[in-house]
């Protein structure tokens, strides 16, 4: 068996609403964890879960930037999508993951003598619902065509 096709971190593309934010982030993380204040009782598999999108990036006032898109959109929500292959169509082998980001915390301004500003955020995705069948988990989408 020939080894699966790797995801290698470069020309991805990263959108919030329908914006292209890739040049300004040095990471796009989505993790799945527990969805705070649920109980998980003795007949459920498991308990109810949150994702969260941590983003990294370059600190930018100009407008348009991931930082300053950040600020723009602070108490809203926006879809989101990352196509961690690049690739502007999604497909069964190259599949873009899609949400809903609630902008629920502003990025930090850190300033360093001589040094790139940088940020990191946690945001919460909302957690819409969750159908496998349909290959949505928990308010993400991958989406194969």
């Amino acid at each position: 068996m020939a080894a699966s096709t790797r995801i290698k971190a470069q020309n991805i593309v990263f959108k919030i609403g329908t914006n292209d934010h890739a040049c300004d982030a040095t990471s796009v993380n989505l993790e799945l964890g527990d969805a705070p204040g649920d109980v998980r009782t003795f007949c459920e598999v498991s308990v109810g879960k949150q994702w969260t999108l941590t983003l990294e990036g370059i600190t930018s006032g100009a407008a348009g930037s991931l930082y300053r898109t950040l600020w723009d959109n602070y108490g809203t929500e926006v879809g989101f999508t990352i196509a961690p292959h690049g690739n502007a169509t999604a497909s069964a082998s190259q599949p873009h993951y899609e949400g809903t980001v609630v902008f629920s915390e502003l990025p930090p301004l850190a300033l360093t003598a001589g040094e790139t500003a940088t940020f990191s955020v946690a945001l919460e995705v909302s957690n819409a619902t969750h159908t496998p069948e349909d290959n949505i988990y928990w308010g993400v989408e991958v989406v194969t065509a």
